[in-house]
């Protein structure tokens, strides 16, 4: 008898990556229960944030979708020219807002640190006590200080008259 003789006509690359493919798909079956599991319970799915929740459902949708266009391609459609690629570009878009939200929830609350000088000059001047009196203290000392004629000073601090030492 001659040698082993392969039935297969498919080139071995080839069946080794559909047997992968093959096992691939029986490991996510058995995800796929355990999260179907836990998704149907309402209990489970109330603990879950917000963020969380969207990215499971989105993961269910984009899991969906992606075995629906592996069928099509098998069965020799391709997805382009078939319906469910609207599908496919509407979770691409809300993937996107998905990761914005995300992103936008690691961000700090305010996302800037300027003051605004007004507001808060307006803030310490309603804040502070009633200063009348020490004010019309400080513009009398001023008027007698400098005076009301060209910025001259005036009262204690007059200007300084040069002495000649030498004359003496």
């Amino acid at each position: 008898m001659e040698g082993k003789v392969s039935t297969c006509m498919l080139p071995e690359k080839m069946m080794a990556g559909v047997t992968k493919t093959l096992s691939n798909i029986k490991e996510l079956e058995s995800y796929f229960d355990e999260f179907m599991s836990l998704m149907s319970d309402p209990l489970v799915v109330a603990q879950l944030s917000p963020l969380d929740r969207a990215q499971s459902l989105l993961s269910l949708s984009k899991l969906t979708s992606t075995l629906l266009s592996v069928r099509l391609r098998c069965s020799g459609v391709y997805p382009d020219h078939h319906p469910v690629k609207g599908e496919i570009d509407r979770l691409g878009r809300y993937q996107e807002k998905l990761e914005r939200s995300v992103e936008q929830s690691k961000a700090p609350l305010r996302p800037s640190t300027m003051l605004n000088q007004r507001a808060a000059t307006r803030f310490i001047e309603h804040s502070l006590p009633d200063l009348t009196p020490a004010k019309e203290f400080l513009e009398k000392a001023a008027r007698e200080l400098i005076g009301e004629s060209n910025g001259a000073v005036k009262g204690p601090l007059g200007p300084v008259q040069s002495v000649d030492i030498d004359k003496n």
